[in-house]
């Protein structure tokens, strides 16, 4: 009992000893900040629009503001799947003026799997404020990135 009775006062003790005022110590990290300011008139997302390829694969887009250092806008994108596979595909994001250049070209270059239902986003940085092209290809529909064909448009 008088064990118990000090090992209560010792751990009483010791909580009561971790709220008093310790003196902190400082440490000075060497770091940098990066603030990224974004124009004061952020609009909300745009309403759900289907890709030029795919009758199953939806996106919307939000303008998220003006960035001075990159001397772009901003461009949130929202891709949503209606099949019932998984969507595999490449992407690009451009200004509505390189939608012709784009499509010649076919280059893109981010790559995004969507599953069955779901929804997956990124941002794009884009030489215009007021809208945006988005060129898809290389499409899998299916539960792995590989191992099928690439499959051809639907439209």
């Amino acid at each position: 009992m008088k064990k118990r009775s000090l090992l209560l006062v010792f751990f009483c003790g010791m909580l009561l000893l971790s709220f008093s005022n310790k003196k902190e110590e400082s440490v000075e990290i060497n770091s940098m900040k990066i603030e990224i300011p974004l124009d004061k008139s952020i609009e909300g997302w745009g309403s759900w629009n289907t890709t030029d390829c795919l009758r199953g694969l939806d996106f919307r887009v939000r303008n998220d503001g003006y960035n001075k250092y990159a001397k772009k806008y901003r461009w949130s994108i929202e891709f949503k799947n209606r099949y019932k596979e998984s969507l595999h595909f490449s992407y690009k994001a451009v200004a509505p003026n390189q939608k012709y250049e784009i499509r010649r070209s076919g280059k893109t270059t981010d790559r995004i799997h969507v599953n069955s239902g779901g929804k997956r986003g990124s941002y794009y940085l884009v030489n215009s404020s007021s809208s945006i092209y988005i060129y898809v290809n290389r499409i899998r529909i299916h539960h792995k990135d590989y191992g099928v064909k690439y499959y051809k448009c639907d439209k």
